[in-house]
C-alpha cells in the first residue's frame, strides 16, 4: 500500500476529488485543532413554544432569577422532540435568552439571526452568514427551504451585510442542479439534471481510488458512496414526479390555504422538506459547504406551515398555520396538538439528516461529531412573539469547540440580573470558530443596564 502523501500526490480524482473531499481529508489525517467545523441552522416558522419542548421532569419556573445548568440525562423528551431521541446524549437546550430587539408581528426573518429591528432586511450580517464567512467553503452558505409559496427562490433569513440578502432555494430540483452540477464541464455535464446518477460521473475516479486503499478504508469509502446513492435516488424520484409537481405549483391566497395536489389534496410540504434536508446533507458530505440553513415557512411576517391532518398522521381535515397560531381548533385537534404534530413531522426530516451525517466516518468519529445543528424559530416563542424568551435546541458540539451535549441551560428571565440575549449565544458560536467579537447586532436598550456584550461563557471550552 502507498503511504498517504504518495497517494495524494499520485492520484488524480477529477470530480470525485470534489465530492469525496471529507473522505480524502480523513485519509490525509488532521490534528484536533484542525478538525472540520460545520453548522446547520434549521429555522421553523410559527414559534417554538417553550412549554411544548420542555424535557419531562424539569420544571419551568415563572420569572427565574438564577441560571439553571443541569444534565438532560434521564429526562424524557416531549412528544414533538421524540424524533431526536437517538441523539439525546448530543442534545442541549438553551432557554431564557431574549431577542426583543428583533420583535415583529409574526416571523422576524433576517432579524432573528441578525439581532436588529424586524423589517430591516438589509441591516447587517446574520450569524449563519458570519459563520459561513469565517469557516468558508466552495459555497460559503447554502440556503434551502419550503414555503406555502409559488416562488422557487426567496430571501428570508440570511444576509451577508447591508443590502446583501442571500437566497433560499425553495425548489429541490433547482437546488440539486445548482449545487451538484458544480463539478460539471463540457456539453455532457451541462445536461446534468436531477435524474442523473452522480456516481456515473465518479465511477472511473472511484475505481482508481479503491485500488489504492486497504480493506478498512475501502469500507469507509463505501459508506460515502451509499450516502450519495441515497441522495441520487431521491432526485430521480423527484424527476419522475416532475409533471405532478408542475401541476401542484405552490401558491398562496388571502386565506393562507396550503399547496394542494388536485387529486389527493395533499400539500407535499414535508416531502419537499425531506428533499431539502437530503440536499443539505449532500452539500456537507461533498465538502461543497460548511454552513447550511434549512427553513420551513420562515421569513418576515410568515405565519407557519399548513398541511392536512393526514400528513402528520392524525385524522382528516386541514390544519392552517395561521389559525393554530391564534389558538383555533383545526381538523378536530386543539392548536397546541397541531403545533406539536407539525413540529414532530419537521423533526422527523431533521432526524434523517442527522443519521446521514452520523453514517459518514471522519477522523476517529463521524461527520456529525464535527457538526452543530441549531434548531430554532424565527418567531421566537409563539405565533405573535413577545421575544422575552427565544428557545434553542442544539445537537452536537462543533467538533468539541463548544461545551454542549446532554445539557439544559435556562438563563434568568428578561430584566433579571444575569439575563442574556440571543446575541450572546451567536457570539459564542463565532468565538468557537475563531472570531472573537464582543458585539453582535444591536443592543436592547430596555435592558441597557444588563450585560449584552461577549459570548455565553457557559458554552465555551
Amino acid at each position: 500500500m502507498l503511504d498517504r502523501r504518495t497517494f495524494f500526490r499520485g492520484t488524480s480524482l477529477g470530480l470525485a476529488g470534489l465530492y469525496l473531499g471529507p473522505f480524502l481529508r480523513q485519509l490525509e489525517g488532521s490534528s484536533p485543532s484542525t478538525k472540520p467545523a460545520r453548522v446547520l441552522f434549521f429555522v421553523q416558522a410559527n414559534g417554538i413554544y417553550p412549554q411544548e419542548i420542555q424535557p419531562i421532569g424539569i420544571d419551568r419556573p415563572k420569572n427565574p432569577t438564577t441560571l439553571e445548568d443541569r444534565s438532560l440525562a434521564e429526562h424524557q423528551l416531549p412528544f414533538s422532540l421524540e424524533p431526536l431521541a437517538p441523539w439525546a446524549q448530543k442534545m442541549s437546550m438553551v432557554h431564557g435568552l431574549s431577542g426583543r430587539i428583533a420583535r415583529g408581528s409574526h416571523g422576524m426573518g433576517f432579524a432573528a439571526l441578525g439581532c436588529w429591528p424586524c423589517g430591516k432586511k438589509d441591516y447587517g450580517e446574520t450569524v449563519n452568514a458570519a459563520l459561513a464567512r469565517k469557516i468558508g467553503g466552495i459555497y460559503p452558505h447554502v440556503g434551502l427551504g419550503v414555503h406555502d409559496s409559488s416562488a422557487s427562490i426567496t430571501y428570508n433569513v440570511t444576509s451577508a451585510g447591508r443590502g446583501k440578502a442571500l437566497p433560499t432555494l425553495l425548489d429541490p430540483q433547482l437546488a440539486f442542479q445548482k449545487y451538484f452540477a458544480a463539478g460539471a464541464s463540457g456539453e455532457a455535464r451541462k445536461a446534468f439534471d436531477v435524474d442523473t446518477n452522480l456516481l456515473d460521473f465518479m465511477v472511473d475516479d472511484v475505481k482508481r481510488m479503491e485500488a489504492r486503499l486497504d480493506g478498512s478504508e475501502k469500507e469507509k469509502l463505501n459508506r460515502y458512496l451509499e450516502a450519495f446513492e441515497l441522495m441520487s435516488g431521491r432526485q430521480s424520484k423527484l424527476a419522475a414526479m416532475s409533471d405532478k409537481i408542475a401541476q401542484s405549483t405552490p401558491s398562496i391566497d388571502p386565506n393562507l390555504k396550503p399547496i394542494e395536489d388536485s387529486k389527493t389534496g395533499k400539500t407535499g410540504i414535508f416531502e419537499r422538506l425531506e428533499a431539502q434536508f437530503d440536499i443539505a446533507a449532500g452539500t456537507l458530505i461533498a465538502g461543497l459547504t460548511n454552513v447550511a440553513t434549512v427553513s420551513a415557512g420562515a421569513g418576515p411576517d410568515r405565519v407557519g406551515l399548513s398541511c392536512l391532518a393526514s400528513e402528520v398522521g392524525k385524522g382528516e381535515g386541514r390544519i392552517g398555520g395561521h389559525s393554530i397560531g391564534h389558538g383555533s381548533t383545526q381538523a378536530g385537534l386543539p392548536a397546541s396538538e397541531c403545533h406539536a404534530l407539525i413540529r414532530r413531522k419537521c423533526l422527523e426530516q431533521l432526524a434523517k439528516f442527522l443519521a446521514k451525517l452520523e453514517a459518514i466516518p471522519e477522523g476517529d468519529g463521524t461527520m456529525l461529531d464535527n457538526t452543530l445543528v441549531v434548531y430554532m424559530s424565527d418567531a421566537a416563542d409563539q405565533h405573535h412573539p413577545g421575544c422575552h424568551e427565544w428557545p434553542f435546541v442544539l445537537i452536537g458540539d462543533l467538533g468539541g469547540r463548544l461545551k454542549l451535549g446532554n445539557r439544559y441551560l435556562r438563563y434568568p428571565w428578561y430584566g433579571q440580573t444575569g439575563h442574556r440575549t440571543i446575541a450572546s449565544f451567536y457570539l459564542a458560536l463565532m468565538h468557537a470558530v475563531g472570531e472573537r467579537r464582543e458585539t453582535f447586532g444591536i443592543d436592547d436598550l430596555a435592558i441597557a443596564d444588563l450585560n449584552q456584550r461577549g459570548p455565553l461563557t457557559e458554552l465555551l471550552i
